[in-house]
């Protein structure tokens, strides 16, 4: 992972997941596009459109999120890949 080394915390340092974030939210942007969906600049700010899009754009992220959670379980071989919470 970058930004570790041996003596450092298994979580990421910040620069990582600031990189990470970005690099979902500009997934997430590319994937709306390509399903011919809007993303929240498309609309004028404060419009029910925006608002409404916006809510969308993050339900997307959020599920991006869940799945590489899911992922980086699987790969240290977690039984359980949902955390606390996960059943609602």
């Amino acid at each position: 992972m970058r930004g570790m080394d041996n003596n450092s915390s298994p979580f990421p340092d910040e620069e990582t997941k600031w990189a990470a974030a970005r690099d979902i939210e500009n997934t997430i942007r590319a994937i709306r596009r390509a399903q011919g969906k809007k993303n929240p600049e498309d609309f004028p700010w404060g419009s029910p459109e925006e608002e409404a899009t916006t809510a969308e754009f993050l339900h997307d992220v959020m599920q991006a999120i869940d799945r590489v959670r899911e992922m980086a379980a699987r790969e240290r071989g977690d039984d359980e890949c949902h955390g606390a919470g996960a059943a609602g």
